[in-house]
């Protein structure tokens, strides 16, 4: 039963990852220790992303993409502001609808009923 748990945690964690690199690279850096001292962030904070071992939390996660949302006028202006600004709230609403389906999703003890 905990490593279905676990296994569901790296589904989301796997999920937030994968949107933040994306963001990552949309915002044009190259490195993870660029992206955190430009979000102000503790470096080993995003570097949990690909290790998927379930010690990233979703406050982690809120956290980051309030920096986003934050900063965003610092590398978007017009257009791509509110481009960028509807693609970060695509981008956690895919990681918190993984989120939800981990909590949603019946246990093997209720499916063997």
């Amino acid at each position: 039963m905990e490593k279905q748990a676990n296994g569901g945690a790296n589904r989301w964690i796997a999920t937030a990852a994968e949107e933040i690199r994306q963001i990552e690279k949309r915002w044009g850096f190259t490195s993870i220790r660029q992206f955190s001292k430009f979000l102000q962030m503790n470096p080993r904070t995003l570097s949990k992303l690909p290790h998927h071992d379930g010690t990233l939390t979703l406050e982690s996660i809120a956290n980051i993409y309030t920096r986003l949302v934050l900063l965003r006028n610092l590398k978007f202006v017009g257009n791509e502001l509110k481009e960028e600004e509807q693609l970060l709230k695509d981008s956690l609403l895919r990681i918190m609808v993984s989120a939800c389906l981990l909590y949603t999703s019946p246990s093997p003890r209720d499916r063997t009923r």
